[in-house]
Formats: structure tokens, sequence, C-alpha cells
């Protein structure tokens, strides 16, 4: 498939990873957090803010419904996607899915240096309980898992177009 979706926990680096691999294939972008701020003009936090959770919930699930991307697309998604049925099984029918799965010591890190953002579900239970939660629907998701650790958005990208061209040459054989 020529289309992919990255999913993840915020500050996985679904977006900065995401712009390198659609730059090294040729392929075009999307952000899925950035339709919904392009569609409120209010950055996500202000959204969620705006709308509450559950509200915004539908907001990104409707946004990924409506995702028709022409082929050759990398599609960043908002964390708590995988929270939506409907919105997963989308993202599997038009594109092949990767988890970016970075340890909770890195996203919290990443987090911190970019605070504040929009994170669904944040202010229940914490990063912990929020990692916990999500951790296995990502894995259920994904077609393809990629482990990242202390590595560079650079060489996060090259680990995710390796794991990727193997997974569609496989595919092929099939």
């Amino acid at each position: 498939m020529q289309t992919m979706a990255l999913i993840g926990m915020p500050g996985s680096g679904k977006s900065a990873v995401g712009r390198i691999i659609a730059d090294r294939l040729g392929w075009d972008f999307l952000d899925t957090d950035r339709l919904i701020e392009q569609r409120f003009g209010l950055k996500l936090q202000a959204v969620i803010d705006q709308v509450g959770t559950e509200a915004f919930s539908l907001i990104e699930e409707e946004t990924v419904l409506s995702l028709d991307p022409a082929e050759r697309t990398v599609i960043s998604t908002g964390g708590s996607v995988v929270y939506s049925e409907a919105a997963m099984r989308h993202l599997c029918s038009i594109s092949t899915v990767v988890f970016l799965d970075l340890p909770i010591d890195a996203i919290r890190s990443h987090i911190s240096l970019e605070a504040p953002r929009g994170i669904v579900g944040m202010d229940e239970g914490g990063l912990e309980q929020l990692y916990e939660q999500r951790f296995p629907l990502y894995r259920r998701h994904a077609q393809i898992v990629v482990l990242l650790d202390s590595c560079t958005t650079q060489e996060a990208a090259a680990r995710v177009l390796s794991q990727w061209k193997e997974y569609v040459a496989s595919d092929r054989q099939r």
C-alpha cells in the first residue's frame, strides 16, 4: 500500500518523523491534528478546552474518516485516534499503520519540551495511565511496530522506512 499512517503516544515523534519520511519518499504529508486546528482556527489544546474530550474524540474520528488521501501520503494521527474502532478500520483500509513505540521516559521528556499541548485524557490519570490504556490499542491496530529509543528523528525515520520497505516487500510476495 502506498500510504502510511503513523500512530503512537503524544511526543513519540509522529509529526516530525512523518515529515522526514514524506520528504525522503517525495510523498505528501497530512497531520490530522493540524487539520483539526485549521478547521477550528485554534491550537489543539484550545479546541479540546472549548469542546471537551468527548466531543473532541468525535471530531478526531470524523477527521480521520474523511481522509481519502492520494496514494503516496504519510499521515500523522493524533495520539487518541486508537480509541475509535471506526477511525482505525478506515486507516487500515487506506494505509499501512505504523506504531512508533517509544519508552515512556522518552515520551515524558518530549512532552515536557513541547508543553502545553493538546493531550486527550492527560488530566485524568497522568501520562503513565494514558500509556497503559493506549499501548495495547496501538499494538493491536499496527501492522508494523517500530521500537524507538534515544534515536534522533532522522534515525527514527530511517528505522520506520527500513521496516516499512521490508513489510511492503513481504506483502507483495504473499
